[in-house]
């Protein structure tokens, strides 16, 4: 998410085609290390995009999810988001060390339905 903010940043800021050092250089602002890879994906997903219609479009998406209580959620019609707790996860498997085999830093990159 921090890229695709960077990115946003960058637009709001008058960069209609920011570059991955553009985004370096706002995500370094805030003394965090940035993933060419994924600052690479992020501007080719966003790339010729207007990024203000995709913040329309994408409105529509998250309030379709209520994040309320049952009573709300069952008053609106939109579904709830369900809590998940450590015991309702996968059980790891036995040769789970503790360390994401993934080698993931944490951060989403997923860009769900946003721009399809």
């Amino acid at each position: 998410m921090r890229y695709v903010a960077a990115y946003m940043l960058a637009v709001m800021g008058g960069i209609e085609n920011p570059s991955v050092d553009d985004l370096k250089r706002i995500i370094g602002s805030v003394g965090i290390d940035s993933d060419n890879e994924k600052i690479n994906l992020v501007i080719s997903k966003l790339k010729g995009k207007n990024i203000e219609e995709l913040v329309l479009k994408s409105q529509g998406l998250l309030a379709s999810v209520c994040g309320g209580s049952e009573s709300t959620c069952n008053q609106t019609g939109t579904p709830q988001v369900k809590e998940v707790s450590r015991e309702d996860k996968e059980k790891p498997n036995d040769k789970d060390d503790g360390n994401d085999s993934d080698g993931s830093d944490g951060s989403d990159v997923s860009f769900g339905l946003l721009f399809d």
